[in-house]
């Protein structure tokens, strides 16, 4: 397979069934092949049609786009566009045109906005195995951050020291 070759292929994302899980947020995605090679940024986008609504599998046609050979890991993002932006997704299954192959990225994560989040196909392995150990720890440091507590007077209760 030459770097140039191109190949087509069928994007799908299922947004997640949460309160206020669906998006009006711009989600580009990059696809990670087992060569080294990647694909370009893809907008995945339909033009006047509502996608990544609550519980909504949305279908992606994308054509032209470098030939990576296996998908093995993607980069997903959304940026902070609209009132509705947050978005949980579910996961993203990419198939090339004209290969019975399918590849799974189970996500199940709100994805924040301007965060690059890459995923490996199946992602599923011990936290000391983790190729994107540093993913998992900035996500580790936010959580901690978010859920720490403290008292802020003798004998009164604890309260969350931050209100982001």
């Amino acid at each position: 397979m030459s770097s140039d070759a191109l190949a087509d292929y069928v994007v799908f994302v299922r947004t997640g069934d949460r309160k206020r899980a669906g998006t009006d947020a711009n989600i580009r995605v990059i696809l990670h092949g087992n060569t080294g090679l990647k694909t370009e940024k893809i907008h995945l986008h339909h033009v006047l049609k509502n996608d990544f609504e609550c519980g909504q599998v949305d279908e992606f046609d994308i054509q032209n786009q470098r030939d990576v050979g296996t998908v093995v890991k993607i980069e997903l993002w959304r940026d902070n566009f609209g009132l509705g932006s947050r978005w949980y997704c579910d996961y993203v299954i990419v198939k090339k045109k004209g290969h019975e192959t399918e590849f799974s990225f189970p996500i199940f994560r709100w994805i924040k906005a301007d965060v690059h989040y890459m995923f490996r196909q199946n992602d599923t392995m011990l936290p000391q195995q983790d190729p994107m150990a540093e993913q998992r720890w900035k996500e580790l440091k936010s959580k901690k951050k978010k859920y720490e507590v403290a008292q802020k007077f003798p004998n009164g209760p604890a309260q969350r020291v931050s209100d982001d």
